[in-house]
């Protein structure tokens, strides 16, 4: 492959990746329009960019396209460095290796709904222990904690499905590098 060839095969893959971004970022957007059955759950549909990202094209882009999400979503709606951002970007940044480490050691026993409601999980539980610290600073928050990881793996399992559905009929162009 010459070096043409890599730097357009280079550009495609960040158009993709940037494409994917603005995706989670528009989700992430319509979401805050759903209401809330716990004050703190959300759905995570925002996630679906990364979970897509992390099948077509690795843990590195997913995460990358996770942090833009959170960072591009913080800056849109003004809650830059407030403990709502800081609870989204720990889980962000947490949640993604967390999902590619059980793709990777489940390898085929592990479907994409249980890499998602993994991920689910991993990112709740974070923000549950990054809130104890900066807002708690004490363990009496995790009396919540299993309503709410409850909900983050149901929502888990509902975003794999969709992730799943959307793997299987996206063009092969839109998902892998």
């Amino acid at each position: 492959m010459d070096s043409q060839t890599a730097t357009m095969r280079q550009a495609r893959t960040l158009v993709r990746l940037a494409l994917w971004t603005a995706v989670g970022v528009v989700l992430g957007g319509l979401e805050r329009l759903i209401p809330q059955p716990i004050p703190w759950a959300k759905l995570g549909i925002a996630n679906l960019a990364a979970i897509i990202v992390l099948y077509g094209y690795g843990w590195r882009s997913a995460l990358l396209v996770n942090v833009a999400r959170v960072l591009t979503v913080a800056l849109f709606l003004g809650s830059w460095a407030t403990p709502v951002f800081v609870l989204s970007l720990g889980g962000a940044i947490v949640s993604v290796p967390a999902m590619a480490f059980v793709r990777s050691v489940g390898g085929r026993h592990v479907s994409v709904i249980g890499v998602s409601a993994v991920g689910a999980f991993v990112h709740m539980l974070t923000q549950f222990g990054i809130a104890s610290i900066l807002i708690a600073q004490h363990g009496g928050l995790f009396i919540f904690a299993g309503p709410s990881l409850l909900a983050a793996i149901i929502s888990g399992v509902l975003m794999g499905l969709l992730a799943s559905f959307l793997l299987n009929r996206l063009p092969d162009a839109l998902i892998q590098q």
